[in-house]
């Protein structure tokens, strides 16, 4: 099985589904990561393109997941500008692989990275995958109205793993944001009945 991950952001897929993944990986799945927006300097002063990228590198050598950066169009600012048009779609195509799970962002995340994610991923992998799962990701999974969660996967098993995932990230998140994406995935493994979980909803189901 090849699961196919994209993901505005080095760590979305930490915070989202990082021990669903996990799950599969350790049944033999192979993970691939498409991540839509590069490495780049930050607003945030504890925070530059040489940080973000130690820390996704750090993140991957830990997990031993497969990942690619698409070369995002630059802002006259100097930072990554990730827009929906024909031209990025078609730069970005070639990083998308036939799969049997994809798992894009939510388009009703309130970031506009996420929105545009899913924008140009959708009409790709609606064609390559056998599934296509939409991704709730703290926070931009709170204001969500339609399209809502309706796949959960226990990863009680999994918590330790994903907490040194999101570790690795340690110039975005501190305990008390790990603690905030724990309390997430315990009341998703509420509506699972499990300790924690992680939630998706299935856009596209294969049917044999």
């Amino acid at each position: 099985m090849k699961i196919l991950v994209i993901s505005a952001h080095p760590d979305d897929l930490e915070i989202s589904c990082a021990g669903t993944l996990k799950r599969f990986q350790e049944q033999g799945a192979e993970i691939v990561s498409v991540i839509t927006v590069a490495p780049s300097g930050e607003v945030n002063p504890k925070r530059n393109k040489h940080i973000v990228t130690k820390e996704l590198t750090d993140s991957y050598s830990l997990s031993g997941f497969k990942y690619k950066i698409f070369n995002t169009p630059m802002h006259a600012n100097g930072r990554p500008n990730l827009v929906v048009n024909n031209v990025t779609m078609t730069d970005l195509a070639p990083l998308i692989e036939p799969c049997d799970i994809a798992i894009i962002p939510h388009p009703e995340d309130f970031h506009q990275d996420h929105a545009n994610t899913h924008a140009l991923a959708w009409p790709l992998v609606r064609k390559l995958a056998q599934e296509v799962w939409l991704m709730h990701t703290v926070p931009y999974c709170f204001d969500h109205q339609f399209n809502s969660a309706n796949l959960f996967f226990n990863i009680a098993d999994q918590w330790q793993f994903k907490k040194q995932l999101l570790e690795c990230y340690g110039s975005y998140f501190n305990s008390d944001d790990i603690n905030k994406i724990y309390t997430a995935n315990q009341y998703w493994g509420q509506q699972n009945n499990g300790i924690l979980a992680e939630a998706f909803t299935l856009a596209k189901k294969y049917v044999e």
